[in-house]
């Protein structure tokens, strides 16, 4: 089968400025790239470090590059907004696809799968009759979703990333294929006995010290804010620490703004009890978490599903987090405690850090779930593509 992907339109793939949803598809690509199932075009923003990308090398996967950032493509994109107002997503988002369109009706294909762009299935189907499943990695197709009962006429299925995703499309309440693909992790890379090249020395803390541990983009709706002020609430343990990793975005992070300031405040008014390191890229990750010995998802938001939830059980780490949308799906056989994010947050947090400190062999021994590895992941994708043409 002649498939054809259309990426975010944000960042590369294959994923070599990082990117949840990018290192996914690399991961399905990987798995038809040995199995050779289809023949597979992935339509993806440019960056220069894709030229010597050894995934280009492919016989059954194939690369066409938009131009997003250099300065023409700006120009191009702001006059394209310019001229086609009111469009269903940004303007750049719009000039992203119109571009690769413009090289997708070029040859034929047997699907079109949207990377977390159900909107673009509205101009698709206009166009051409190509059936199209859309790979949906965060709550954007329910009841509130604009144009939602076009996009879901026009989407011959939807690949969710947990039931928690999948009930949100259902909700909407019309007749709609939506099967659940859950997420897949490099057990390669993420495992308890890998080794790191970074010692808690570099960050200030003991080996005797009790280092709780967050991963992920420090913006509100994360709950780090909430993590801190649970730590001021443990002062009287000096032995807790937390090690805060990671900036408000990707690649990309800034280190200062209004909420990063304040949250560097409140540390530097608890001396060498909680430490920030700033963005790390995605590789590294796992040499920080063999720091730690407690991993704390304080999301304030319904998550679509908790990558971090499971990068931090195949790292044997006990886990701590709130318990709405997708996370708790990623605990099922772990050892955790659910938190409720309506409650009292930092109390709540601080409580279950303790509880966890204090009966620690009880919570050892998690692990990566079949079900979350990237081969499991793969060739689910594949199959459940091919459970919608059928």
């Amino acid at each position: 089968m002649r498939i054809a992907i259309l990426t975010s339109g944000i960042l590369p793939v294959p994923a070599v400025q990082g990117g949840a949803v990018e290192n996914l598809i690399d991961f399905y690509l990987e798995y038809n790239n040995r199995h050779h199932l289809h023949d597979i075009t992935v339509f993806s923003v440019y960056h220069p470090n894709v030229k010597s990308h050894p995934a280009l090398q492919s016989e059954v996967n194939h690369y066409i590059y938009i131009k997003r950032y250099s300065r023409r493509a700006r120009l191009m994109a702001k006059l394209y907004g310019y001229l086609h107002k009111d469009e269903y997503y940004h303007y750049q988002l719009e000039y992203f696809f119109e571009q690769a369109y413009r090289q997708l009706k070029k040859q034929p294909f047997d699907l079109i799968i949207l990377e977390n762009r159900p909107g673009y299935a509205l101009k698709l189907s206009q166009r051409i009759t190509t059936p199209i499943i859309t790979h949906i990695h965060t709550d954007i197709v329910n009841p509130q979703t604009k144009q939602v009962e076009s996009i879901i006429k026009t989407t011959k299925g939807f690949i969710c990333v947990s039931n928690y995703i999948k009930q949100q499309a259902l909700s909407v309440g019309m007749p709609t294929k939506a099967n659940v693909v859950y997420n897949g992790l490099d057990d390669k890379r993420f495992y308890a006995n890998s080794k790191t090249d970074i010692s808690r020395k570099d960050f200030g803390f003991s080996p005797t010290d009790f280092v709780v541990l967050y991963t992920g983009r420090i913006v509100p709706q994360k709950g780090v804010k909430e993590l801190v002020q649970a730590i001021q609430l443990l002062s009287n343990q000096p032995d807790i620490k937390l090690l805060v990793v990671g900036g408000n975005n990707y690649a990309d992070s800034i280190n200062s703004n209004p909420y990063l300031d304040e949250l560097h405040e409140m540390g530097r008014q608890m001396t060498g009890k909680v430490c920030f390191t700033g963005f790390v890229p995605y590789e590294k990750l796992p040499s920080y978490h063999l720091l730690a010995n407690v991993a704390v998802i304080p999301s304030c938001i319904n998550e679509a599903l908790g990558m971090v939830c499971i990068e931090a059980a195949a790292m044997g780490l006990p886990i701590i987090a709130t318990n709405d949308g997708g996370i708790p799906e990623t605990l099922i056989g772990q050892n955790h405690i659910l938190i409720d994010k309506e409650g009292n947050l930092p109390q709540l947090i601080a409580d279950a850090i303790l509880k966890i400190k204090e009966n620690y062999d009880d919570y050892k021994g998690n692990h990566l779930a079949k079900q979350f590895t990237k081969e499991a992941y793969s060739k689910s994708f594949f199959d459940t593509i091919e459970s919608y043409l059928h």
